[in-house]
């Protein structure tokens, strides 16, 4: 049916209106003389309408002259009627061939790139890479060779493990893994002992090789040795020496003192707000109307929209919308609990940033100081339980 409906369609119909006392002996001759109809309706006082080919209305004449019906277009429909309408208006139609001229030229190019999977590896590092290579937007789609892309990147940048590039429509996709930097490592035989990193008290010790130098209770400071590499050999005054190995397990103390502010300032929008246009026309930017500012405190959002079609037919047109919210500081009091509150959190945070992933946190104590000028501080001090022995080569740094 569907194809029916498109070959009717490429070919050209239109619907008509047929009146006269006549009607089914009108339809009757059509159908003996194979002229098509089809969706013929009736209507009220001796009226049908239907549909019919263009080939077949121009044989219409003698059957409406036969039946004494009179026969009306009421609407033109199909691909013919379209051509005609526009074959006189040569410069739309020359104008739309150029548009899709230049709009398939246009899709011919990369305008946007796209970088995923970097957190530690800044984005401007890889498009500089890209860069020096000769990609960039604005360059041919089909000039790009991908698996040379990502080769160059990974060769340039050290810190990427893996690099995926595809081009997607006008957008060029960058996916990378990021290195896991591997601890340094003292190669086993080489001549070592195990250092304590940090202060603490000795909880356990595991001792693989090497020669202990202290025991479970022990109070030891940073740089202490814990286990030795120096063996000294039995009823000799000579030493053997060793890659000392061991886990020695500790309770450390971590401390931040933050003062506590029963004033604070904060940021409340006014209401006042005002937008900025600018015209993104492949790298120029064309500012439309823009406004001065004249906030002293105001927060900006830039909303960039790029002329696109879908996810990935990224055009090199857009607007950058510019808003500009104004603020007004003011001091606001909290009570002593948030205040208390605030300053704990703040030093949680800051003992967090200092602790080790595999640190095993057994006590926590909160105290409130107040110096002599009658300021109050929060003190947190944690203590934890963590492996603190760290190799060092004998002799060495």
């Amino acid at each position: 049916m569907l194809l029916l409906r498109l070959w009717n369609y490429i070919r050209g119909y239109v619907i008509i209106i047929v009146e006269g006392y006549f009607l089914e002996k009108f339809v009757n001759i059509c159908t003996k003389r194979q002229i098509y109809l089809w969706d013929i309706k009736k209507q009220k006082n001796s009226k049908i309408s239907l549909k019919i080919s263009i080939k077949g209305f121009k044989l219409l004449r003698p059957v409406a002259k036969k039946t004494r019906c009179r026969v009306r277009i009421v609407e033109k429909r199909g691909l013919p009627f379209i051509i005609n309408k526009y074959k006189e208006r040569k410069t739309f139609v020359l104008g739309l061939a150029v548009f899709f001229v230049i709009f398939y030229i246009m899709l011919s190019f990369v305008w946007t790139i796209e970088i995923t999977g970097n957190e530690k590896v800044e984005t401007q590092m890889i498009i500089d890479c890209l860069d020096e290579i000769g990609v960039r937007p604005g360059v041919l789609k089909y000039r790009i060779n991908t698996e040379n892309v990502a080769n160059n990147i990974i060769i340039e940048i050290n810190q990427l493990s893996w690099v995926s590039v595809t081009v997607k429509g006008t957008k060029l996709k960058i996916n990378v893994a990021e290195s896991i930097e591997a601890p340094k490592i003292i190669p086993k035989d080489i001549p070592c002992d195990v250092v304590a990193a940090k202060d603490g008290v000795i909880e356990s010790l595991v001792v693989k090789d090497g020669y202990s130098l202290v025991k479970e209770g022990d109070t030891v400071k940073e740089g202490d040795v814990l286990i030795s590499g120096s063996i000294p050999i039995l009823n000799e005054e000579s030493f053997r020496t060793v890659h000392a190995m061991g886990e020695v397990m500790a309770r450390t103390w971590y401390e931040s003192v933050q003062p506590i502010h029963l004033n604070v300032k904060e940021k409340i929008r006014t209401g006042n707000k005002k937008n900025n246009i600018t015209l993104l026309f492949f790298k120029k930017t064309v500012p439309l109307f823009h406004k001065k500012v004249g906030y002293e405190e105001y927060d900006k959002e830039e909303i960039k929209k790029p002329l696109s079609i879908g996810e990935n037919l990224v055009l090199p047109f857009g607007i950058v919308l510019e808003k500009y919210h104004e603020n007004r500081i003011v001091e606001a009091k909290v009570s002593i609990e948030e205040a208390k509150e605030a300053a704990v959190d703040a030093a949680y945070e800051e003992i967090l940033n200092l602790m080790s992933e595999d640190s095993q946190i057994v006590d926590t104590k909160i105290n409130f100081l107040e110096d002599s000028d009658g300021n109050v501080y929060a003190d947190v001090i944690i203590e934890c339980i963590e492996n603190i022995g760290i190799a060092k080569k004998i002799g060495g740094n």
